[in-house]
């Protein structure tokens, strides 16, 4: 069976910004690591046949902490890596989806000793379908 548009937009966004899907990050394995989720969804019914879909799609990077550069400087560095990444092409993912919106973020604050560092961020990405079928647009 054909992916559902859902699942074609969530690939191309996770491909566009290099990441692995509904993963763990873990600092034994090799960083920087980059992973999304795509945990929920809001639907709102347009004419002619027509759902405008909202998928949350959240992204989790971490990283070796360089501890040569101040912590606020390297989570900035890693935000703006991610947005760069996420919004600096096509905003329609090949005209899989009507936008693509960056909601929020969190740069986490190492403690003293920590050897990484999380960086979150979420999207809003939006997209239509059929009100008949997930698969059509």
């Amino acid at each position: 069976m054909a992916d559902s548009i859902r699942e074609q937009v969530v690939q191309a966004f996770a491909g566009r910004i290099n990441a692995a899907r509904a993963e763990q990050l873990d600092s034994e394995q090799e960083l920087p690591a980059r992973v999304i989720w795509d945990p929920s969804e809001s639907a709102e019914r347009l004419q002619f046949g027509k759902y405008e879909m909202t998928v949350t799609v959240n992204v989790a990077e971490m990283a070796e902490r360089d501890l040569l550069v101040n912590s606020s400087v390297q989570g900035n560095a890693m935000l703006a890596s991610i947005l760069d990444d996420a919004l600096n092409q096509d905003p329609t993912l090949g005209d899989l989806c009507k936008q693509i919106n960056y909601s929020d973020s969190q740069i986490d604050s190492p403690d003293s000793g920590q050897t990484t560092m999380i960086v979150l961020v979420t999207f809003d990405i939006v997209y239509r379908t059929s009100n008949k079928s997930p698969y059509q647009q």
